[in-house]
């Protein structure tokens, strides 16, 4: 799940029914929740959602257990039978949260909801409080990486974490390239729409007029560049990435293998009437833009969009080639006891679709140039982050109107989360080799710049 899916999810987890015992009022509720809550044990937290709730998998209070370290009651803001409203101070960081207990009475019988909502903080606040929160997680092993916080004006929040190598020798910087996973979407997207400004490209054509030879006459025929950016394609992934696809990844050398492994599938649904993430659909931009321009995939990306933005540690290393990267650690989301290397299941390079890598001061710099007009005019950009149909889409962009767009991207061993706020002019980096680590610390940054107010 991506950062804007976490930061839905966090209050949509929160609100589920939460099966009331007979005569319960909401006080005492409260009362059975928060030690449970504040125990910070995982295992005792899932099993009080699960049995309680009905979920067994509330990550949401799960981060907010490990990020606040529990909650003290400060005050009682409201009460009634049927509502205890608390506000809570965190116990790592001088924060606040908002505590409400509400028991509803429906056809379904008497079930209760339980939101969590922090207050907001300074620009310094939030930022002091993501990076602590951050170092606990270290502590843990379970985040490695580097978190930068730039706003518009005067100096970032720089904090890195770890090792870039499994033995320790390595110090992560802005510098350190990491594995950006699905984040180098929108290098693709950025080469789409330069090509489309040059009038090369056409975002309602079909697939066929610039691939005319691409297996599948359904794609060919009726998936359009722009369904192509917004995800309502249909054409699935590209059935190399996953834990369990090492023979078939193994195979793999080349883009136009990965079109021999999937390029007779039809689409899963008519193109355009639904949203499906995937990546096999970027990895057909990827040969538009090599049809279109004459030249290679990743040449033209290093010559049109890395070095007029002056990324200078982005690439497309082969996966044997990546003595400089950081080296990522997973459990395969909870599959192993124990972090396991990653470099075992990364496929042979990064593709069109997702994968490459990148520093931290890379990503700032290609922000940069998206909004200098370095990389695509104004009117184009503003055209990338109107919304499309498919809900949180522009073209290629993950996007919130006024608030943010960027891009997030997650695998094994390898977690991202860059995405520009407009409200306060932030632009909010984090790299990890750890699964997870950036969805857990863009949510705690977001929530705490973004929450309630006093």
């Amino acid at each position: 799940m991506g950062w804007k899916g976490l930061i839905v999810a966090a209050f949509a987890l929160a609100a589920q029914p939460l099966a009331a015992q007979e005569g319960e009022d909401a006080e005492a509720l409260f009362a059975q929740w928060l030690p449970v809550f504040n125990s910070g044990d995982a295992a005792a937290i899932r099993s009080f959602y699960e049995t309680r709730m009905g979920n067994p998998n509330p990550a949401y209070e799960l981060d907010m257990a490990r990020a606040s370290c529990g909650l003290d009651p400060v005050r009682v803001l409201s009460k009634d039978a049927n509502e205890y409203v608390v506000l809570t101070a965190e116990r790592c960081f001088p924060a606040l949260v908002r505590v409400t207990v509400r028991l509803i009475d429906d056809e379904n019988g008497r079930r209760a909801i339980i939101p969590l909502h922090p207050y907001n903080l300074s620009a310094a606040g939030a930022a002091n409080y993501t990076l602590a929160a951050a170092a606990r997680e270290a502590e843990g092993d379970t985040f490695a990486g580097i978190v930068m916080i730039v706003p518009g004006e005067g100096e970032p929040w720089v904090q890195t974490y770890g090792s870039a190598d499994l033995a320790g020798t390595r110090p992560i910087t802005p510098d350190t390239p990491f594995l950006i996973a699905s984040a180098g979407k929108m290098f693709t997207t950025v080469a789409v729409l330069q090509l489309v400004e040059q009038g090369k490209i056409d975002l309602d054509e079909p697939l066929g007029r610039y691939l005319p030879d691409y297996p599948n006459a359904q794609v060919r025929e009726q998936v359009t560049i722009r369904h192509l950016l917004t995800h309502r394609d249909g054409t699935g992934d590209m059935g190399i990435l996953r834990r369990e696809y090492g023979d078939t990844r193994a195979q793999v050398r080349s883009l136009g293998d990965i079109v021999a492994l999937n390029g007779q599938r039809d689409p899963s649904f008519e193109p355009g009437t639904q949203f499906e993430y995937g990546s096999y659909g970027m990895l057909l931009l990827g040969l538009v833009v090599e049809a279109v321009s004459g030249e290679d995939y990743y040449d033209y990306i290093q010559r049109h969009v890395f070095d007029p933005a002056g990324m200078a540690h982005a690439g497309y290393p082969q996966a044997s080639e990546m003595d400089d990267v950081a080296e990522g650690l997973t459990t395969f989301y909870g599959q192993e006891s124990e972090l396991v290397p990653n470099r075992d299941v990364l496929p042979w390079r990064g593709t069109p679709g997702g994968g490459g890598v990148a520093s931290a001061s890379d990503m700032v710099a290609f922000f940069g140039a998206l909004e200098d007009g370095t990389l695509l005019s104004s009117a184009m950009l503003a055209q990338a982050l109107t919304p499309s149909e498919s809900f949180g889409w522009g073209l290629g962009f993950v996007v919130s109107p006024g608030v943010s767009y960027g891009h997030g991207g997650n695998s094994y061993g390898m977690d991202v989360a860059v995405h520009k706020y407009q409200p306060n002019d932030t632009l909010f980096v984090c790299l990890a080799t750890r699964d997870s680590a950036c969805n857990r610390t863009i949510l705690n940054w977001y929530l705490r710049q973004f929450g309630l107010d006093e």
